[in-house]
């Protein structure tokens, strides 16, 4: 199975542009025969198109399984036959999370992973931005898989059911969006992530977002098991990496 891992360049409210930038992804890992590409947390809407004002992100921001824009990533997934991951704010009977979805080959979902731990919420957050309750295994492609989405890693009291599946996954997907400038990153954040990662027998397949802010996320992507770095895509530039495990 290969996995690429899209550090793409994702805009606020910005939908369209936003869906464009998948197609070139998804058309460029076509070519190198990928199975699956994943795209970073929030990546659909823009991680800062949230306002935390409850009556303007339900109906502005927050989109149901079923919307156009969704089902339009699904026909993308369908024309170039191949898995799509992508994280988006999701409108569920009127909540809000912050959700990741993978589609495959066909656009049938393949699973809806609603993020469990609290960090993409503002503390005053009204009790209509949600989380998830639960971690899930998912086959693709013929490998067993689970999501964890940015601070789910980082969350002690999360590290045992996050550990317990390890021994029924081959891989993890660990899709984030973490603004740190470059210097940031390579002069120490990346070595604290790749880290956290020897927590895990398991391959760890880990993807961010590329903003334009001098301070916003500056993409970047790898490939860690047991602290082994065994893939990267150094930050600062839109592309993606390829890995077949």
């Amino acid at each position: 199975m290969i996995i690429s891992l899209a550090a793409s360049l994702s805009l606020d409210n910005d939908l369209q542009a936003n869906i464009k930038s998948m197609e070139k992804i998804l058309a460029a890992a076509k070519a190198e025969s990928s199975d699956l590409v994943l795209f970073g947390e929030a990546f659909l809407q823009g991680f800062g198109a949230i306002t935390f004002d409850y009556e303007h992100d339900i109906k502005n921001v927050a989109l149901g399984v079923h919307s156009p824009e969704i089902a339009r990533v699904r026909q993308l997934a369908g024309k170039y036959g191949l898995g799509v991951g992508f994280g988006f704010y999701e409108n569920d009977h009127s909540g809000i999370f912050a959700t990741y979805l993978i589609v495959d080959a066909r656009g049938g979902t393949a699973v809806k992973y609603q993020r469990v731990s609290p960090g993409a919420w503002i503390a005053e957050a009204n009790a209509e931005y949600r989380m998830g309750r639960e971690f899930h295994v998912f086959e693709f492609a013929g490998k067993r898989l689970a999501v964890m989405v940015c601070g789910d890693f980082w969350e002690d009291y999360l590290l045992d059911p996050i550990v317990e599946l390890d021994s029924q996954v081959d891989a993890f997907l660990w899709p984030v969006h973490c603004d740190y400038t470059i210097e940031k990153w390579t002069g120490g954040e990346r070595e604290e992530y790749r880290k956290r990662s020897q927590i895990l027998a398991k391959p760890v397949f880990f993807v961010n977002n590329l903003r334009l802010a001098a301070d916003g996320a500056k993409g970047g992507a790898y490939v860690w098991q047991q602290g082994r770095e065994l893939a990267a895509l150094e930050p600062g530039h839109e592309g993606f990496l390829s890995y077949e495990f």
